[in-house]
């Protein structure tokens, strides 16, 4: 039992204690609301006697509440002590601070799982700078979050109501990478019920699982053994490509970083080609695709494309060069955020 449970319980007690004591005072003394309640008090506090009892049933009763009432007095005290001395207190406001903090949370991700995996997509999401919780049932995890100061929420991502608490209905997106595959079915399933139009990625560590994650809901499924393969094969047969993507996903010296843009209506870019707005000349970012909504992406966009409301674009920079880029974008006097 938890220590503010027992505070409460206590406390609950104490209360019964001087209701019965006031009760029993007026019974057998005859005494008033008033004085029975006094009594009670006194004698539960220690402070003194009081009117003393006159006959011998309320002797009886002032004995049981000095040893019943005494007892529990000192036991709750305690408890309170241990209450603030062992830290729980400053874990309650703890937990408080964080429950806001999410509750203030927009457009942001969940990360359900905190393995090797998770840990490693939280710092990705650390890096870029984007707001996300953490959710996982391990207590040793959560502690490693809170370590690294991550928002995080203890208990089971497959539950519509832990999903609620980590704000699922306002996020952008949920990574699925809890450890088990039937674990991260069951995540995707519960996620993509409560919001159809969340963006899901999920971790699958077997073949045979892609197709049911995908049947729960996941938009993209991911193994990390595959991916590890590909690169271990790319280091092996083409170092100087993967010299060359370590740089442009910010592994590198250089941080450069891979965006896409949705154009949004209003935007001075609508119209325009790609060539009038003299993108690379202006921000220094690179177009590497463009898709029309409905269509696919074109990986080598002609400069005379016209660009449209909805429209993808693909590009490549700096992060100063892609806040520039953002701001060429952003429909007029609407701020931008890197």
């Amino acid at each position: 039992m938890i220590p503010f449970r027992r505070i409460l319980i206590l406390a609950a007690v104490l209360v019964l204690i001087v209701i019965a004591g006031t009760g029993g005072f007026m019974l057998v003394e005859g005494d008033s609301v008033v004085d029975a309640f006094f009594t009670t008090v006194v004698l539960i506090s220690t402070v003194g006697m009081g009117s003393a009892p006159v006959s011998a049933a309320g002797k009886l009763l002032a004995v049981a509440l000095i040893a019943g009432g005494v007892g529990t007095l000192i036991y709750a005290f305690s408890t309170v002590i241990e209450f603030f001395m062992a830290g729980y207190f400053g874990e309650m406001l703890g937990e408080r601070s964080v429950k806001k903090k999410i509750s203030e949370l927009e457009n942001h991700y969940l990360v359900c799982g905190f393995g090797r995996v998770g840990e490693q997509v939280a710092r990705e999401f650390m890096r870029s700078g984007e707001p996300f919780v953490v959710i996982d049932s391990n207590p040793e995890s959560i502690a490693r979050c809170r370590a690294m100061g991550v928002l995080c929420l203890e208990g089971d991502a497959a539950d519509d109501e832990t999903l609620v608490r980590a704000g699922l209905k306002r996020a952008k997106g949920l990574v699925a990478c809890v450890d088990s595959d039937a674990d991260n079915v069951y995540v995707t399933l519960s996620a993509r019920v409560m919001s159809p139009r969340l963006w899901i990625v999920a971790r699958a560590n077997m073949e045979e699982s892609y197709g049911k994650l995908e049947k729960a809901g996941a938009n993209k499924v991911v193994s990390p053994y595959a991916i590890g393969g590909r690169e271990m094969a790319t280091l092996i047969m083409k170092p100087m490509v993967s010299d060359y993507l370590d740089v442009v996903t910010g592994g590198g010296e250089l941080e450069l970083r891979v965006e896409e843009f949705t154009m949004p209506a209003g935007s001075p870019a609508i119209g325009k080609s790609i060539v009038d707005l003299q993108i690379r000349q202006t921000t220094g970012a690179i177009v590497l695709a463009v898709r029309k909504p409905g269509g696919k992406f074109d990986t080598n966009p002609d400069p005379e494309t016209t660009l449209a409301e909805n429209d993808v674009l693909i590009s490549v920079g700096t992060p100063a060069e892609i806040h520039s880029l953002e701001q060429l974008f952003a429909p007029a006097g609407a701020s931008s955020v890197s």
